[in-house]
């Protein structure tokens, strides 16, 4: 899905890599080290992609992380037990996986990247149908689906309905008492939001579905591999071998495709596959939910020894990174990235349009020092002074430096300035000078609107 949405895999020896660590996973499922080195390489290529990247793929990428240093933590541990080398990779008796420990705090990550994200929407903008993203991607998910109504109470109904969606979700399949509603509800919320033709929507919604596994009831899984065995025998080895390369054929062919063509159609192509798909793997997980007895506990057919796998302290990494990245607009730094794609938040400025959320900390003038485009040589730079959006002066000197030939005039401070650059000598060499790599990929900011409200942007 993310490979079919988003096209820099193609340009990063990373890219390919992951391309063929997921196909080869595909057909051997099982193979423990093949899928910690697919997590190795979807972690580093994500760190690569900062920070033109999506939101999802961040939390995916901090997923990988965690599991890393569960599995590093694993593997020590067993080599101090006495464990050969050649048997790291082996199941532990009892038949446990390595990344059990990792489940509560990936269940944590994810109530946390729900709410964080409800956090940020609580704005004045993100609560007015004119301004409001929930209102603008209900419009274009309407257009796609005809039979939803077209009337201004159904973009007040989006509106408050993604709110209370987000809010409740994660805790809906958390509870042992709701995970059945919350997993139907977060099922069709999803693929509803797929819908919406922004790239990277239906990326996103794929992540989500692959994700939900694991945080269910252990005995809702054990159904879910019992069936699983079970179609398998009844199709047999060699069938299911060609189910997967048939799939796989799909997968390829649809890249390929995408990588020759510059428009949507490319898109389309993959988004017809995430249907087909989606509509497979919701099936999976309702006919498994129908099959499971409602008396079934959460820890269902497993010894209590199993049913609480012990966390290492080291994997509480994910959660704490999630929060951390998810304040970031809060605390002076970056407000792109911060899971607050699609909000309308701005906290840019001596603006804030957020209901009640304060300023918690002041970690630099980031946020503050913004720069207005008045007359530029570069159309990219010149359609932020047509659309009177203001830049952060940090992604102004990203954009700027290392310009062979540019000329352009701006106001900083209330002071006009003009940066002018020809055969790539340049007037100013604090603009011309590009950031080192680790703070251009840790730093991202959005553009802000020049006027008083902040209008649906990721």
């Amino acid at each position: 899905m993310h490979q079919a949405t988003f096209d820099r895999w193609q340009h990063s020896p990373l890219g390919w890599a992951l391309c063929a660590l997921a196909v080869a996973l595909i057909l051997q499922p099982r193979s423990v080290p093949l899928f910690m080195a697919t997590v190795l390489c979807d972690a580093l290529y994500a760190f690569q992609c900062l920070p033109e990247t999506a939101n999802h793929l961040l939390f995916e990428g901090f997923v990988c992380f965690a599991w890393l240093v569960g599995f590093g933590q694993h593997c020590l541990g067993r080599r101090r037990a006495g464990v050969a080398w050649g048997k790291l990779f082996a199941p532990e008796p009892g038949g446990r996986h390595p990344l059990d420990g990792s489940l509560v705090p990936l269940k944590v990550g994810l109530l946390l990247v729900y709410w964080l994200s409800v956090l940020h929407k609580l704005n004045y903008d993100f609560v007015d149908p004119e301004t409001s993203c929930a209102s603008y991607m209900y419009r274009r998910v309407a257009e796609a689906l005809p039979f939803l109504p077209r009337a201004p109470w159904a973009e007040h109904v989006a509106i408050w309905s993604t709110l209370l969606a987000e809010a409740a979700l994660p805790v809906l399949l958390l509870l042992a008492r709701t995970w059945r509603l919350g997993l139907v509800a977060a099922l069709s919320f999803h693929l509803m939001l797929g819908f919406d033709p922004t790239p990277g929507i239906y990326s996103f919604t794929g992540l989500l579905y692959a994700l939900f596994v694991l945080v269910l009831p252990r005995g809702f899984v054990d159904l879910a591999s019992q069936r699983l065995l079970r179609l398998s025998h009844l199709l047999g080895r060699p069938a299911l071998l060609y189910v997967r390369l048939a799939g796989l054929a799909a997968c390829i062919a649809i890249l390929g495709y995408g990588a020759t063509r510059d428009d949507r159609w490319a898109f389309h192509a993959g988004f017809v596959f995430f249907l087909v798909w989606a509509a497979v793997v919701s099936a999976g997980y309702v006919v498994t939910l129908t099959g499971l007895p409602t008396s079934t506990s959460t820890h269902a057919s497993v010894t209590p020894r199993q049913a609480r796998p012990r966390t290492p302290v080291l994997l509480w990494v994910l959660p704490c990174i999630v929060l951390a990245n998810g304040l970031n607009p809060y605390v002076g730094l970056r407000t792109q990235l911060s899971f607050s794609m699609f909000s309308n938040l701005r906290t840019e400025g001596d603006k804030s349009n957020h209901l009640f959320m304060p300023r918690l900390l002041e970690l630099g003038n980031y946020q503050e020092d913004l720069v207005e485009i008045l007359a530029a040589s570069d159309a990219e730079l010149a359609d932020f002074q047509r659309k009177q959006l203001l830049l952060p002066y940090f992604e102004f000197r990203r954009m700027v430096s290392g310009a062979e030939d540019l000329r352009v005039t701006y106001l900083r401070q209330g002071e006009e300035h003009t940066f002018e650059c020809v055969g790539g000598v340049c007037n100013d060499t604090e603009l011309a000078e590009p950031y080192s790599r680790l703070m251009g990929r840790l730093l991202y900011f959005r553009p802000v609107d020049k006027g008083p409200r902040m209008l649906c942007r990721h």
